[in-house]
């Protein structure tokens, strides 16, 4: 029996090997689908929950080689990195059934470290800078608004200062998206383990969406500290304050959305109607403090009492 379960699951994990391998060179040729490639680690988690992580491991590294051979090094080298920390991360403690704040935040700080790392790589190995990079691109774009929008007579910050700002909060952009990547790989992932009746996965509804209860006085905590760093040489305290607050805001919007998302849901509003709202209000910029702010009452007074269910 043992050996019958061992060969099955060799089996997936080269079907697996394989299909991802075939969707990852797909994305070369259909531009359209370039944003999935963030999905990669989906397969591979599965695997993991179901057959263990040195299954998930073994699948990944056969993945890597026939990415390897039939697409470029650099290409090759960009995906395993940046992904397959994640992906080992996020699929190990899926297997031990851990709740879904602990995976999504292993899979986090398992993508900001890989970026990292991949950073310091190409500035070493290409000698140029990716801060500078994105700092070219920038540049070009905001110097064409400003001009566009002086041309219309609308007053608007300098290119430079707006150019400045952005390169600062360069490093909380890069979490938030290493928490949306980790976010929407868990998701999915336990959203199909529920179509195997896989029970023991947790799947929360964002509705019910809640931060640790101790999410106030930590955020109070990291932003004293990081106003403290002004007494240090050598830390530039502006941007590491920008970037905590931008942190917070964005994890207390989170929360703002799914108190929205939880009060619409008992109004009883059909569901393809709740998430065009949801999403209206996601791109509607101005609401964003306000609804950051819900999410902080929500956070210290628990509005939805969900802490008593």
């Amino acid at each position: 029996m043992k050996s019958y379960n061992d060969n099955k699951a060799f089996m997936e994990a080269a079907l697996i090997a394989a299909i991802t391998t075939i969707f990852a060179i797909s994305t070369i040729y259909l531009p359209i689908l370039s944003i999935s490639i963030i999905l990669i680690p989906v397969p591979f988690m599965i695997l993991a929950y179901r057959h263990g992580a040195r299954y998930s491991i073994l699948s990944f590294i056969t993945f890597s080689l026939l990415i390897g051979i039939l697409t470029e090094l650099m290409y090759t080298i960009l995906l395993i990195s940046i992904l397959g920390p994640m992906t080992i991360a996020m699929g190990y403690y899926i297997k031990r059934r851990k709740e879904s704040y602990v995976v999504i935040g292993v899979g986090t700080i398992a993508s900001i470290l890989s970026i990292f790392i991949v950073f310091q790589f190409i500035s070493y190995i290409g000698g140029i800078s990716i801060i500078d990079e994105i700092a070219i691109v920038a540049e070009n774009i905001i110097n064409t608004q400003v001009d566009m929008l002086k041309t219309m007579n609308v007053d608007v910050l300098s290119a430079d200062e707006i150019l400045n700002y952005l390169l600062m909060i360069v490093p909380g952009v890069l979490i938030i998206q290493s928490m949306f990547i980790a976010l929407g790989n868990y998701y999915l992932t336990a959203a199909i383990l529920k179509r195997f009746r896989s029970n023991d996965i947790d799947l929360p509804q964002f509705s019910t969406f809640r931060l640790p209860t101790n999410i106030v006085l930590g955020s109070f905590i990291i932003f004293t500290l990081s106003y403290l760093t002004r007494y240090i040489e050598g830390i530039y305290h502006v941007s590491l304050i920008t970037n905590v607050i931008l942190l917070f805001i964005f994890l207390f919007f989170l929360q703002g959305i799914s108190v929205i998302s939880y009060l619409i849901k008992r109004t009883n509003t059909p569901k393809a109607i709740r998430i065009l709202l949801i999403g209206i209000i996601f791109l509607i910029s101005p609401l964003l403090t306000a609804i950051s702010f819900v999410g902080l009452v929500d956070s210290i007074v628990d509005v939805r009492r969900l802490g008593t269910k």
